[in-house]
């Protein structure tokens, strides 16, 4: 069971003593956790479903299962990659199937309270140069770790596409520095609430976050937003190492798995099969996610009866 600070992080408290059935444990990227708190757990607690939740960095959550440091019902990642890992086969195995059902894009959010935020206004009507205002001295920006987040890794790659789609030469180490630049790298849970108290001027920001908690934001060009599954392949020209693993561009997709051996495996199967619903696709779609038809990766035997009926047709 999860801690009772996790729990309350949605917005539910953890019960002392034994958990019930209706309870279910859920890891899931940090850019969901607004989508999550506001939408997805009162409707699901409306159903008598208590979801006890933990957001974090999804190659965080990866390494924390793949430790045996956790071990939740559901894993929903930000990163089909980052999931793909946990996939196995065998007694042993900690997934066996793993479904993407929607995605998102990265977008530049920016603080109202921002001296910059007239300019960036301007870039979001097309007034002005977003690689230009980027650059501009004294401009405070935000990104996650690339080391434990795929928005981080993204965020790099997203500023090489910008480059290298007529940016100003050396804009992305110009801008960046470092890809573990600490004036930069903030944990995934306090990153919206550094911009939103003006603390930062500008983040990388995923187009959920934006969109649900009503963060002002710049789009960036579908060449460098990774948010057009048509554009796979434009996207796979940049990459970036950290800690010696090579992140490739590529779509940003949610994906998720139930954990084999889950702890409270009917509770898990009813949270996935409402997120695959008609009332739960609209939920998201209305959170700024573009819902897909989730197509089953892995062993199709493995996933629970409910989760297949539940799958559009």
């Amino acid at each position: 069971m999860l801690s009772g600070a996790a729990a309350l992080a949605l917005g539910t408290t953890a019960r002392a003593g034994a958990v019930d059935a209706a309870d279910v444990s859920v890891m899931y990227a940090g850019s969901l956790v607004t989508v999550m708190e506001r939408s997805v757990v009162p409707a699901l607690r409306d159903q008598g479903l208590n979801v006890l939740g933990e957001p974090k960095g999804s190659v965080a959550i990866a390494n924390l299962i793949s430790s045996g440091l956790r071990h939740p019902d559901v894993f929903v990642s930000a990163d089909v990659a980052v999931i793909a890992k946990l996939l196995g086969t065998g007694p042993d195995a900690i997934s066996s199937w793993y479904a993407p059902f929607a995605t998102t894009r990265l977008v530049i959010g920016y603080s109202a309270a921002s001296r910059f935020a007239s300019d960036f206004a301007a870039c979001a009507r097309g007034e002005k140069k977003l690689t230009s205002l980027l650059l501009e001295p004294g401009l405070k920006l935000g990104r996650t770790d690339p080391a434990l987040d795929p928005k981080g890794y993204r965020s790099i790659i997203a500023a090489k596409l910008l480059e290298a789609d007529g940016g100003p030469p050396g804009f992305a180490d110009k801008l960046l520095g470092d890809p573990k630049n600490a004036d930069q790298v903030f944990p995934e849970e306090t990153l919206l609430v550094r911009l939103e108290s003006g603390e930062l001027d500008a983040a990388f920001l995923y187009a959920t976050e934006s969109v649900a908690r009503n963060v002002p934001a710049v789009e960036l060009p579908k060449t460098a937003n990774l948010g057009d599954p048509a554009l796979a392949a434009h996207y796979a020209t940049q990459s970036v190492t950290i800690d010696g693993i090579t992140r490739t561009g590529s779509p940003a997709v949610y994906a998720i798995t139930i954990l084999n051996k889950p702890p409270h495996p009917d509770a898990a199967a009813r949270f996935v099969s409402y997120l695959f619903s008609q009332a739960g696709g609209t939920l998201l779609t209305a959170s700024g996610v573009t819902v897909l038809h989730p197509e089953i990766v892995g062993d199709k035997t493995a996933v629970p009866a409910g989760v297949l009926r539940a799958l559009p047709a």
